[in-house]
């Protein structure tokens, strides 16, 4: 296991993940995250360098709100790897994965039974929410962006719009997910579209991989643009900071589909067939085999 550290080898490591497009979408992201600023405490690690065959791009169970009383986000391991042993190596080492309740994790569906193999190891359960592809627009300084302008203000939102956002989401966890959704109004591009009085009607936010994350319209403002006009603002920002732009989208979201796909965005699936690997992305929640049952 190898932590990288210097910048040296971060640009090489750049270099390898964007040849290794799309399935090392995450790791790069987070990669960029770490380059940029490296709000959320991210690490990289490889099982060798400079040749690997996996990296992981994780945080550890931290608090990014200090003094506001929401307590710590629990970690989260993202995963790109081309040899199911190394992957296995990796996740079994104490030192490296912290195992605890509310452990994440990102990665192709191929390495679900991976993790499901450590984790009943360890004596814990993995929840598994699948059917996610990857959208990734690979020349967005070439989109033709949208230019039209909201009828309503377009702003940013702020950590007291955090409840407001988890109750859209997909599915339960409601104050972990609130701990994280205010950790990434606070320390990450977002864009919102707001009415007469000031409240948000429609919003997408980015995470720390830089994916662009719980895009959502108000149902009565539906109709109106807003998310175009959201993620065209969000594409210009990101093109110029030369980051990647790309989402995961449950495959039955059919409105955000239409809507990435409109916006330039493609469907990885093809290219990573292709290329012998395996897009289809699955998100892992941990928990205690003695808490879960």
């Amino acid at each position: 296991m190898i932590i990288l550290k210097a910048f040296k080898d971060a640009a090489l490591m750049k270099h390898i993940l964007y040849g290794e497009l799309p399935q090392s979408i995450n790791v790069l992201g987070g990669l960029l995250h770490m380059v940029q600023n490296n709000m959320f405490q991210l690490k990289l690690c490889v099982d060798s360098w400079p040749t690997f065959t996996t990296a992981i791009c994780y945080r550890q169970n931290q608090d990014l709100l200090s003094g506001s009383g929401l307590g710590e986000i629990s970690g989260k391991y993202s995963i790109f790897s081309k040899n199911q042993d190394t992957l296995r190596s990796l996740l079994a080492d104490d030192k490296f994965v912290k195992w605890r309740n509310g452990l994440e994790f990102e990665a192709s569906s191929y390495h679900g039974q991976i993790i499901h193999e450590i984790a009943s190891l360890k004596g814990f359960h993995i929840k598994e929410y699948g059917g996610y592809h990857s959208y990734i627009h690979y020349s967005p300084e070439k989109s033709n962006l949208l230019e039209k302008a909201s009828s309503l203000p377009t702003t940013t939102l702020n950590e007291s719009h955090a409840e407001l956002v988890v109750k859209q989401l997909p599915y339960g966890g409601r104050k972990k997910n609130a701990n994280l959704v205010t950790a990434y109004v606070k320390h990450l591009p977002n864009w919102c579209v707001v009415d007469e009085k000031g409240h948000p009607v429609s919003w997408l936010l980015t995470d720390e991989f830089n994916g662009i994350r719980m895009a959502y319209t108000q149902p009565k403002h539906r109709g109106k643009c807003h998310q175009q006009i959201l993620v065209a603002t969000l594409m210009r920002q990101r093109i110029s900071e030369g980051l990647p732009v790309f989402c995961h989208i449950h495959k039955d979201n059919l409105p955000s589909i239409k809507l990435m796909l409109g916006a330039g965005l493609t469907l990885a699936l093809a290219a990573a067939v292709q290329a012998g690997g395996f897009p289809a992305t699955c998100r892992l929640a941990a928990a205690n085999t003695a808490t879960s049952s």
